[in-house]
């Protein structure tokens, strides 16, 4: 008797796991959403996706900062539950890079109702702090990004729209001699006089120029100017001040800084050879990667390694056509995640010393291996 139980119990989880029911914790697909090439089926929920969705989405949709709770204390630092534009931008990202029109329908939502006025957008909100009064360029050029390449996908016309409302808001309020930069003040009417290399996303503004918002003079300075970039011991500046027409270099260099700036070349058909050849070398020598290096010694001055870096790594790695490197960056960067199907935070990247851990290294993470599964790298 107990064995005809217990082939019944077997049985029927066979058919629940067959018809893609979704067991709590374990990565198995779920029936009816959209996948990346417009056809509907089965989309795979990724265990960074569901570390999200459980641990880091607020109630009213936001995305945490962090997972643990904390009482912020610095307006120009967002913590626990205070919810970032950055975070919004690669959750948007995410989803399109997924096929998920749902997820992205309602992270538009969230957009409107929590960050956006008229095509500008607040870089943090939530939390008891009075609401900012600033953007960050790089966070809106990412949903810009976004809601183009999804208006594109979807045919949806009102994400178009809104894109075109945040290229006019930039055009607007934060052009400085043909470039440009960092940010606006929407309560006191200032914008700054400098721009910081990684916010450039020369492909984004290439779109708001194909749209019409801004000009063509505009499109081709700042390719230009990311094409031109000089370097020191082969890594990029960190910043420009316009009204100087003077670079930035740090002793302290972060990987996350030159990675970007690697990713928006890449994206816009320039390479950056000497920096890759570094990060290339680096990881060869051994087997990982660190987060900041001495800019003259190229010596590593931390002992830890960052998800988010090896995520940018690996997009950049795609970029490029590195799919061998990409892979290595890949199985390096899963070490650092909680794998085990029983861990109730399974799927997320966690400091352990702390048991914390920041939106940014599990969205960069999570959106580099949803792109390592489009590409066809990893099956």
């Amino acid at each position: 008797m107990k064995s005809i139980r217990m082939l019944t119990i077997v049985f029927g989880l066979l058919v629940l796991l067959i018809t893609g029911w979704m067991w709590p914790g374990l990565p198995f697909a779920q029936n009816g959403k959209e996948l990346a090439g417009g056809a509907t089926g089965y989309a795979r929920f990724l265990p960074g996706e569901l570390f999200i969705r459980e641990h880091l989405t607020n109630t009213d949709h936001t995305l945490k900062t962090n997972l643990q709770p904390a009482e912020p204390d610095d307006a120009n630092i967002a913590q626990g539950e205070e919810s970032l534009s950055e975070s919004l931008g690669l959750w948007m990202l995410y989803a399109l890079e997924k096929g998920d029109s749902g997820l992205f329908a309602q992270n538009v939502k969230v957009l409107q109702k929590h960050f956006y006025q008229n095509g500008w957008i607040v870089w943090k909100t939530g939390g008891d702090q009075p609401q900012v009064t600033t953007n960050a360029l790089v966070d809106d050029l990412r949903i810009a990004e976004a809601l183009y390449l999804a208006g594109e996908k979807w045919n949806e016309k009102s994400y178009i729209q809104m894109a075109n409302e945040i290229a006019d808001s930039i055009g607007k309020h934060q052009i400085r001699d043909g470039m440009p930069v960092d940010f606006y003040d929407r309560q006191h009417g200032v914008n700054s006089d400098t721009l910081t290399l990684s916010y450039l996303n020369a492909a984004t503004l290439h779109k708001m120029r194909e749209q019409g918002r801004i000009e063509e003079v505009l499109d081709g300075q700042a390719s230009a100017f990311l094409q031109n970039l000089p370097t020191d011991n082969g890594f990029f500046p960190f910043s420009y001040h316009l009204p100087s027409k003077h670079f930035t270099y740090q002793r302290e260099v972060n990987l996350i800084d030159q990675l970007y700036v690697a990713l928006h070349r890449a994206q816009a058909g320039i390479a950056s050879p000497e920096l890759w050849a570094f990060l290339k070398e680096e990881f060869a020598r051994r087997q990982l990667l660190f987060g900041r290096y001495d800019a003259v010694t190229k010596q590593p001055l931390v002992q830890y390694e960052s998800p988010a870096v090896y995520g940018l790594a690996i997009e950049t790695a795609i970029e490029l056509g590195d799919a061998d490197f990409a892979v290595e960056l890949y199985e390096r960067m899963i070490r650092k995640q909680i794998r085990r199907p029983e861990s109730q935070l399974y799927g997320g990247y966690i400091d352990m010393s702390r048991m914390d851990t920041h939106s940014f290294d599990n969205l960069i993470p999570l959106l580099a291996e949803r792109r390592l599964f489009n590409e066809g790298i990893l099956q």
